[in-house]
């Protein structure tokens, strides 16, 4: 896959993103608006009315971006707008699923991502996907090579196939998040062929594909939950699976973390001369 191509993913974020701000503009109400610039203050430019001029400014912030939405997000819940966090939300999903797809595939490839930052957890998702394909791979099975049998000339040939192993998914697997993941690697298995065979070098039709997929995949995932559960679960089942001397997932990790960082801050604070002279605490009798 090119850079060109990874440029071209980029863009389409950029664009959804920039599609998603449009929506809540259209949806601001007059009174809302105001809320929204008494509570982002002094990063909003009061020169400029609107809804739109709110967007431009957190941006101009540097507060907003395609790869992070989570101070708008914060914004509009204090000003009541679930039904506009909730449209933020699936634009998350959807893009953390393209930034997967995309390192999926690129890496089955041997080639490097060329996105500036790309979520931890993007990342390390990725990495276990693949853990499971090489895998497959060690047992003498060559996935790539059966999916390019299949992948026909088209993209809606590779769109029927994703929609066929699909169905195949939810019929042999009982748990639906194992059913989710492994539609995740197919997919990304699918791109990657797609994106090296010579054929399929028409830039706009793999990126369709991939859009597709995303929207596929961002469905199923917010009908069994969120994305941050989803990262989490596969974390804790490679864990499982891998090395489970780790058998953690990130949440526990950085739970048990937190834990040790607080505990060490007290034993510092309770060698202080203060509050290891505690039994000198006592109330006077009335």
């Amino acid at each position: 896959m090119s850079s060109q191509t990874n440029n071209t993913t980029i863009e389409n974020l950029q664009r959804a993103y920039k599609a998603v701000l449009l929506q809540i503009v259209r949806n601001l109400e007059k009174y809302e608006q105001e809320e929204l610039r008494f509570f982002f203050d002094e990063l909003i430019s009061r020169r400029k009315p609107g809804a739109l001029s709110i967007m431009s400014s957190l941006e101009n912030a540097g507060k907003i971006s395609w790869s992070d939405v989570s101070f708008l997000k914060e914004g509009l819940e204090e000003v009541k707008r679930l039904d506009l966090v909730e449209k933020l939300t699936v634009f998350e999903v959807k893009r953390n699923l393209t930034v997967l797809l995309d390192f999926y595939a690129r890496k089955r490839q041997g080639m490097e991502l060329c996105y500036q930052s790309v979520p931890d957890p993007v990342k390390r998702v990725a990495g276990y996907l693949l853990k499971i394909t090489r895998e497959v791979f060690q047992d003498g099975f060559d996935v790539s090579e059966r999916v390019r049998s299949l992948l026909g000339e088209s993209k809606e040939d590779a769109k029927n196939l994703m929609r066929e192993f699909e169905e195949k998914c939810d019929q042999e697997l009982y748990d639906p998040w194992s059913k989710l993941t492994l539609f995740i690697v197919i997919s990304g298995e699918i791109l990657a062929v797609a994106l090296a065979n010579e054929e399929h070098h028409q830039k706009q039709e793999v990126m369709k594909l991939l859009s597709t997929a995303a929207e596929s995949l961002c469905s199923r995932i917010l009908k069994l939950g969120n994305w941050e559960e989803f990262c989490d679960l596969v974390t804790k089942r490679y864990h499982l699976v891998y090395n489970q001397e780790n058998a953690v997932s990130d949440t526990e990790a950085t739970s048990q973390t937190t834990k040790k960082e607080i505990a060490n801050v007290v034993q510092h604070f309770k060698q202080a001369n203060f509050f290891s002279k505690e039994k000198a605490f006592k109330p006077r009798c009335s």
